[in-house]
């Protein structure tokens, strides 16, 4: 929040709002509230406050229909929330808080999304739509394919643009069973979508032991940071240790983040000293420094690569930064979300509001609120254009996979390949990415996998590079986020 320009925003409201009232009095006999009439100089905190408290009985009293006060009163907090142009700011109504509060139980009615606010525009004038930080696997929104940064335009109708994140989620949320209909926009190209929502129920973590030609790595995917991942994620390293497993990867992508304590308590269990993570605002209350403890769960030997990408978001990006400052990891994948800022929910008996209170910083002393973070091996995903997201649409609107798997439910991988290679002759398409359609439209009905040797390149990649011999110069010869900083790159 810039305190400055907000503030300096309300000096030039409160002479125009005096004036319109004035204005207005002067053709009826009531009488202006005393500060309006007192008033000879720009108000201080302590009389902005007292105006507010009057303009607040003057309408109570006067206005022509009997106001709400209840309404009157959350309308408040609301503008001054909205007034912050902050997207995590904001005043939670009663459907907000109760969603809030269901969310920590990790089991909720909805389609499956991590939404955010969309954090970049074209322009200071273009609408700032939610924007899809990831789909919950195994959900509504992930059986029909919907991806990360795919744009949310419309919730049953209604433009997102002037909603909040929380107002958007509460509106998506629902009773299981019930519909939405949400309006996405994937690129240029818009399509619609009817939910019918369902329980949603979250697990903390998933993992595996990938065997490939070079040894066992332990794969562990971070799902959701909440009060059970550290104990989950403890339990399972220490069952890897006891196979003998001394390569690891750790996966945040697409996890936009959750508790603080959660990720502070994770990184703990490979850290042994120093800072994993700071936070500093403008109360001496906010500005802290998490340290590590000294009893490792794993040894700080053992390889360790950090998979991320543009949906790993604040608590994983409070991870990647602090296994990147420390050097106890490679981060391997795409650019992450970019927030770096603490938020506090306060209730106020049924609402409530959810205030910026601190901005975090990685050991190093870097703040990646709206930069991000790199990673230290760069794989990018495959990605499509326009025209062949338009494409993509075509083949669906077609049939052409539904039609194939009528009657070949189960492809074999020869069998996928060869009715991917009989669409690429009438779509615009990569063969690769056809192949992929067909076997997860294939696979939709059946439990997500826990993790994907065919087609997840930076997987690939970091089974690759963390049995390399040049793995620790390679770790080593990695910048921290500071340096990144200092060298301007």
């Amino acid at each position: 929040m810039n305190h400055s320009d907000s503030l300096a925003v309300r000096k030039r409201l409160i002479p125009l709002l005096a004036f319109a009232l004035i204005l207005g009095l002067s053709f009826v006999t009531v009488s202006v509230p005393e500060l309006y009439a007192q008033q000879t100089k720009t108000p201080d905190a302590k009389q902005y406050s007292q105006l507010l408290q009057n303009i607040f009985q003057f309408i109570l009293q006067n206005y022509v229909d009997e106001p709400d006060p209840s309404k009157l009163y959350q309308g408040a907090i609301k503008g001054m929330m909205d007034s912050l142009n902050d997207p995590y700011s904001t005043f939670l109504d009663e459907d907000m808080m109760s969603d809030l509060m269901s969310d920590t139980t990790g089991s909720y009615g909805g389609v499956g999304l991590y939404i955010s606010k969309q954090a970049t525009v074209p322009s200071e004038d273009a609408p700032r739509y939610i924007e899809v930080v990831s789909p919950i696997e195994d959900t509504p929104a992930w059986k029909e394919g919907i991806r990360p940064g795919d744009l949310i335009i419309k919730i049953d109708g209604e433009d997102t643009a002037p909603l909040s994140t929380d107002k958007a989620s509460a509106k998506i949320k629902g009773e299981p069973g019930t519909t939405v209909v949400l309006t996405f926009r994937r690129g240029t190209y818009e399509f619609e979508v009817t939910f019918t929502r369902s329980k949603i129920e979250i697990p903390a973590i998933k993992n595996a032991v990938i065997t490939t030609a070079q040894g066992n790595v332990g794969y562990v995917r971070i799902i959701e940071w909440n009060p059970n991942t550290a104990p989950q994620m403890k339990a399972v390293l220490q069952d890897m240790k006891k196979k003998g497993i001394d390569r690891f990867v750790l996966d945040v992508r697409s996890n936009p983040g959750g508790l603080l304590s959660s990720v502070v308590d994770v990184s703990d269990l490979f850290l042994s000293s120093g800072t994993i993570v700071s936070t500093k605002g403008r109360t001496a209350s906010e500005n802290y420094e998490y340290r590590a403890k000294s009893d490792l769960v794993i040894p700080q030997s053992d390889h360790m690569i950090v998979l991320i990408n543009q949906g790993s978001a604040s608590a994983s990006e409070i991870f990647a930064g602090a296994m990147k400052d420390t050097r106890r990891a490679l981060l391997l994948g795409e650019k992450t979300y970019g927030k770096g800022s603490v938020q506090q929910i306060f209730p106020l008996d049924k609402v409530g509001f959810k205030l910026t209170m601190a901005r975090y910083y990685t050991p190093s002393g870097v703040n990646i609120d709206k930069v991000g973070i790199e990673p230290d091996i760069s794989v990018a995903e495959p990605t499509l254009s326009d025209k062949e997201l338009k494409e993509v649409q075509r083949l669906y609107d077609a049939g052409d996979i539904a039609r194939y798997l009528q009657t070949t439910p189960q492809p074999s991988i020869e069998q996928r390949k060869a009715f991917a290679a009989e669409l690429a002759k009438k779509y615009a398409i990569p063969t690769l990415i056809l192949e992929k359609l067909v076997r997860d439209e294939a696979e939709r009905s059946q439990p997500a996998r826990v993790y994907d040797l065919e087609y997840d390149v930076q997987l690939q990649k970091a089974l690759e590079l963390i049995a390399s011999p040049d793995f620790e110069k390679t770790l080593n010869s990695t910048k921290t986020l500071a340096q990144v900083h200092d060298s301007g790159e």
